[in-house]
């Protein structure tokens, strides 16, 4: 998301030219034209506002030259040897903050989709560990230190249903940025089945339902061909 602040003073001859270059930039990045606009003189301009010259140009909070800003800047700005930013400056600068955000979302949709495989694998640790062979061992530890009670009826299918939870959240966070909502829903269904089965103590489909919300994780986990803009 780019977040563009426009601050100038209102006496400088360079504000109509910034923003009408600031409109042509937008629409030649192909983004929609929003911006903020800040008086820096006016009371109802925040603090940073005050601190930068006329006229000024932030995007996300940083100044498109770099510049840091100084305690009272009442001044004019220079940019690349005129008062006006240009508009394959403004394009430049608002391509590049815009493609640093898309990656850093890409990151965060890859972290939650790699979450979204571990509480499957885990609520299938949980039914496994409750079993007949397993259960003295585990839950004679969760007792040592108090939390026995996590493998006992109702709190062992609020702690599972946590699991499931979690990792349908991953499925589901932005799904149409990824790979739209055929893993979510896959997810859910295993995930009922895992629930509904376990509680018949019925294995083999609990297990079906698991490895389906796995399959629907990795699913969710394979990247999207993205189309190239300046191709078409």
């Amino acid at each position: 998301m780019l977040n563009v602040e426009f601050i100038f003073d209102k006496d400088c001859p360079n504000v109509k030219s910034t923003r009408a270059n600031l409109m042509k930039a937008f629409s030649k990045a192909k983004l929609s034209a929003q911006w903020k606009e800040w008086d820096r003189n006016s009371e109802e301009a925040p603090e940073h506002a005050k601190m930068h010259g006329s006229p000024t140009v932030l995007i996300n909070g940083k100044d498109i030259m770099g510049v840091e800003p100084e305690t009272g800047a009442n001044c004019c700005r220079v940019y690349e040897g005129a008062g006006v930013p240009s508009v394959e400056l403004l394009v430049s600068k608002l391509l590049e903050t815009k493609n640093t955000s898309s990656t850093n979302s890409n990151k965060l949709f890859g972290f939650l989709g790699t979450v979204s495989i571990g509480p499957g694998v885990g609520a299938a640790f949980l039914a496994k560990a409750s079993c007949p062979f397993c259960y003295p061992a585990i839950a004679g530890f969760l007792t040592s230190i108090g939390l026995g009670f996590l493998f006992k009826g109702t709190y062992f299918y609020i702690l599972m249903a946590a699991f499931l939870g979690v990792a349908l959240f991953g499925l589901g966070f932005k799904a149409k940025a990824r790979r739209g909502f055929g893993p979510l829903y896959l997810g859910i269904f295993g995930s009922i089945v895992a629930m509904v089965f376990h509680y018949f103590k019925n294995d083999y489909i609990f297990y079906f339902g698991i490895g389906v919300l796995i399959i629907a994780s990795v699913w969710n986990l394979i990247p999207v061909k993205k189309q190239c803009i300046a191709c078409n």
